[in-house]
């Protein structure tokens, strides 16, 4: 269905990319899913966008969800978050903002390299922006603790305990934090996945 949406909008045979908000859909719960369903995933989505990179290089490193990133860049939100179809158009929204004043884009994040680096990115802002953040705000914001990782360690004995993940290390348990369908459900990752550094290698599997 998606491909045949690419298809009829005339991008698929283009050079695009996928936009996120964070990396955990496109390392994490888009990987699993196909997994889970059995699906075939499109190469495309093995490399994406993260946009808080760029947003933290536009608004001087300010670390904070996709709500106030949104309302920080002068926009108003728009639907409930962490909806899945709301969040998707916001994230849109801020995007087109960006790029309206003139930044540009580069792939920040891959499956394909074993630890993701976010490569340089380039901005160049318009003439005239049509907004501008509010600095007070914005230096508030720089205080805040980024959201904790949406995974932490259980202690859950399911059917892939024992595995080892792609690295060779002893696969790490870890519960789903992230508000959703599948919060809650125990599974097992990278076994090399620390606070700092994340997970190295994709390995995933459910624990039950």
């Amino acid at each position: 269905m998606h491909d045949k949406w690419l298809e009829d909008k005339g991008i698929k045979h283009k050079n695009f990319a996928v936009v996120t908000w964070s990396n955990w859909d496109c390392r994490v719960m888009l990987e699993s899913e196909c997994r889970f369903k059995r699906i075939r995933k499109p190469p495309y989505f093995n490399r994406w966008i993260n946009l808080k990179v760029p947003f933290q290089e536009v608004y001087g490193g300010v670390r904070c969800n996709l709500k106030d990133a949104v309302q920080l860049a002068g926009l108003t939100w728009e639907g409930r978050a962490h909806c899945g179809l709301d969040d998707a158009r916001n994230t849109a929204r801020l995007l087109a903002l960006l790029m309206h004043r003139g930044f540009k884009f580069s792939i920040t994040n891959s499956l394909v390299w074993q630890q993701p680096a976010p490569q340089a990115i380039t901005c160049q802002p318009s003439p005239s922006p049509d907004r501008s953040p509010d600095l007070t705000l914005l230096q508030q914001h720089k205080a805040k603790e980024m959201l904790g990782p949406h995974l932490h360690a259980h202690p859950y004995a399911g059917k892939a305990a024992g595995q080892v993940c792609f690295c060779g290390a002893p696969s790490r348990p870890n519960t789903v934090r992230k508000p959703g369908p599948m919060q809650g459900r125990h599974f097992y990752g990278c076994g090399n996945w620390t606070v700092t550094r994340r997970a190295i290698c994709t390995f995933f599997a459910w624990a039950s």
